[in-house]
């Protein structure tokens, strides 16, 4: 019976067929990126292992999605196109974030909601008018619009989202519905000044698995706590955000209140 032939190459010549440096590939070697063995003092690789790693190499890579630091300089652009109405600029900034996989919550808490804050503390403290903050937050609701997306796979439940009466911003209500939405949720968007009879309604005739109250104005707090309970109490697990709640938190609590517990 014949030997079998060996028909690993040695480094160099792997490299060759790799077309790059013997260094190159040593240290590939060296970071369990290539799989050779080493023997009488000679890198042995398989043939193999050349075609998996050049095609590899050869498949085009998904760029990153972008990080916090570009979302926080894109809410600085953000700002001088939301309060100058340049609409246009706006939806070109936002959307090119979208197209390159920035995750919509981060989107909305890095890039967007920062400029919002800005406007809204420039008009209390008199630098801005009203209609400025006003038009700011009418261009993200339109924004928000065009970038909400649609996801396959079966949905976690269906949720119910609006602010309550006396609760004129509707734009909270818009936000968290694009999140959830996102999440795999689908969601009915009531919008804001909901009297609470009517989200209690609602929750009644339709297969509610959870509802999302969203609190702008302090003075409609215990009213949404109030509303809250009754909702609970009737068996629909309900959220009520206000200052100092995120979007993280919100998916975070609707997912514990789906069974799902939350991802490491």
């Amino acid at each position: 019976m014949e030997p079998r032939t060996d028909t690993r190459l040695d480094l160099q010549k792997a490299a060759d067929q790799l077309g790059v440096h013997y260094q190159t590939a040593y240290r590939w070697v060296r970071n369990g990126r290539l799989d050779a063995e080493l023997i009488g003092g000679r890198y042995l690789v398989n043939p193999d292992d050349i075609i998996e790693l050049n095609r590899e190499r050869q498949t085009p890579k998904t760029p990153p999605a972008p990080r916090a630091a570009r979302l926080e300089h894109a809410a600085d652009r953000l700002y001088e196109a939301l309060v100058t109405g340049d609409e246009a600029a706006a939806t070109k900034i936002a959307r090119r974030l979208a197209d390159d996989r920035a995750p919509i919550v981060d989107l909305i808490q890095i890039a967007l909601v920062p400029p919002l804050r800005r406007i809204g503390q420039g008009w209390h403290d008199g630098e801005l008018t009203i209609w400025v903050e006003h038009r700011a937050s009418a261009i993200v609701e339109r924004l928000l619009g065009s970038l909400a997306s649609n996801p396959r796979g079966r949905r976690r439940g269906v949720t119910v989202v609006a602010a309550l009466s006396g609760d004129h911003h509707s734009l909270p209500t818009t936000m968290a519905s694009v999140a959830l939405r996102d999440d795999n949720w689908h969601v009915h968007h009531l919008g804001a000044d909901l009297p609470p009879d009517e989200i209690l309604k609602f929750c009644r005739a339709q297969p509610v698995s959870l509802a999302v109250i969203t609190v702008t104005n302090p003075t409609t707090r215990d009213l949404a706590d109030t509303t809250a309970a009754a909702l609970r109490a009737a068996g629909t697990p309900t959220i009520v955000g206000g200052a100092g709640s995120n979007l993280t938190e919100l998916i975070e609590l609707a997912r514990r209140s789906a069974g799902e517990g939350v991802p490491a």
